[in-house]
């Protein structure tokens, strides 16, 4: 690894001082868990790293007027432990628990996972359907804007010397008859401490005694640059009931998705039949009703 200099701040207001007085390029180091491997094979080279990890600001999970608020510090165990997280957005705390090994999700933190922006990331479909706001600071100062127009690049997405400070999403408020369920599933070489082949996040709000799909998001990724919202499913899906929904109805859509993302690809056919095998899981997982 190349030589350079590195900086230990303890609060986030040194941290933005210090890279204001910085003229290089500087790559922020938490968990490292991506970052490292880079390092060490040449990747990257810069001039500086910050290493965020004395930063004990940036590692919270709580929730604040209807929202939960997770520290771009906060590791994936904690995330995958949290009691709140696991009631009010079970998708992430699965998908939380789906990242690496144990070892990788003691190290690993959300705010690298977002910055990194691998196709593969399990938490970023996870942080689509629970429509997700990043907090971000830097020199020029701070902003806030959602998860999907970060990941979209150009000049909303994360620019240079700028800071993950926090994730927030809504709590779905559940009134009378309402009710919300969320999945996450994946699929890799592997059953464990695998990097997904392709992965995908879903969210049902359903009327209980209808049994009637009021909205649903879904998000899959490993199928391109960046995850991605299936914004016609979601369209089809509403207003149906839950115990018409028809998992080949469902993938037979989804695997129409998989042709327009990848037409071409050595990996089409197989992805095909994957995410077909993820609708069953996710839809399974989503309704005490279904019957595949």
């Amino acid at each position: 690894m190349a030589r350079c200099e590195v900086i230990c701040p303890t609060t986030v207001a040194e941290s933005l001082e210090k890279i204001s007085g910085i003229n290089e390029n500087v790559l922020f180091l938490n968990g490292g868990t991506d970052l490292v491997i880079k390092l060490q094979n040449g990747q990257l080279k810069p001039a500086w790293i910050m290493d965020l990890s004395l930063i004990s600001e940036l590692n919270f999970i709580k929730e604040v007027e209807g929202r939960i608020k997770i520290g771009s510090g906060t590791t994936f165990a904690q995330i995958s432990e949290s009691d709140l997280v696991r009631s009010a957005a079970r998708c992430l705390s699965q998908a939380a628990s789906q990242v690496g090994s144990a070892q990788i999700r003691n190290r690993a933190t959300i705010g690298g996972n977002i910055a990194n922006a691998a196709a593969a990331a399990d938490s970023l479909p996870a942080l689509l359907v629970l429509e997700a706001w990043i907090s971000i600071a830097g020199p020029k100062g701070s902003r806030r804007i959602p998860f999907s127009h970060l990941q979209s690049g150009g000049v909303q997405g994360l620019q240079e010397k700028e800071l993950i400070l926090e994730i927030d999403f809504p709590i779905v408020q559940t009134p009378g008859r309402t009710g919300v369920k969320s999945a996450f599933g994946k699929i890799g070489s592997r059953t464990a401490v695998s990097v997904a082949r392709l992965n995908m996040a879903a969210l049902l709000e359903c009327d209980v005694e209808e049994q009637r799909i009021l909205n649903s998001r879904w998000a899959v990724g490993a199928l391109g640059p960046t995850p991605f919202r299936i914004e016609g499913l979601e369209r089809e899906l509403q207003g149906r009931r839950v115990d018409s929904l028809s998992a080949e109805e469902i993938a037979d859509y989804l695997t129409g998705v998989v042709d327009q993302a990848i037409p071409g690809r050595a990996s089409q056919e197989y992805k095909r039949q994957a995410i077909r095998g993820l609708v069953y899981d996710l839809l399974a997982d989503l309704s005490d009703d279904y019957q595949p």
